[in-house]
């Protein structure tokens, strides 16, 4: 499906897409205001939740909630799809895919800090993706073996893939 939407302002619609979800964020914090500490956009200075820090809130008992936003200009098409074809691939030789950015950033700040972590995202589950989630958390016992062996590649081993697959919710 083609998109009337200009080349420079796809970066402009992504962060206006991720505030929306910031905004849906403060505005639970208004409704309980004991929710949070503090709650950032674009935690840069977060440096060990580099990775999943588009959104990064405290609550008071100090665990931290990790939002990382994607967005894609045309959720409708199959080329942008939220799949494993999207989330397990490398730019480069040397580059990370986006789950061993975000496994990376919550094992680096430790699962027992984070209260919350996810994708919000308008991107669409393709048919495989979709058949794997359970209540927006991907259920590892139903991927194919070679492709569970790949995710945990990225991941680190198949504990850590485990314990980071019971924790990460997609939201589409």
């Amino acid at each position: 499906m083609p998109h009337n939407i200009k080349r420079t302002a796809i970066p402009a619609s992504g962060y206006l897409y991720q505030t929306l979800v910031g905004i849906r964020l403060l505005c639970e914090w208004l409704s309980n205001p004991t929710r949070y500490e503090w709650v950032q956009f674009e935690a840069d200075e977060q440096e060990d939740a580099r990775g999943l820090d588009d959104i990064v809130a405290q609550r008071p008992d100090g665990q931290l909630e990790l939002v990382q936003v994607k967005f894609t200009v045309d959720p409708f098409d199959p080329a942008n799809a939220l799949s494993w074809s999207w989330l397990l691939h490398r730019k480069g030789a040397k580059g990370k895919s986006l789950l061993e950015k975000w496994s990376t950033a919550a094992f680096r700040l430790g699962l027992d800090r984070l209260g919350k972590i996810g994708l919000p995202t308008n991107r669409r589950p393709d048919a495989a993706f979709a058949s794997q989630l359970f209540e927006a958390k991907v259920n590892l016992a139903m991927l194919p073996e070679p492709l569970c062996k790949e995710v945990v590649e990225h991941v680190g081993d198949a504990q850590k893939a485990g314990l980071f697959f019971s924790r990460f919710e997609f939201a589409h």
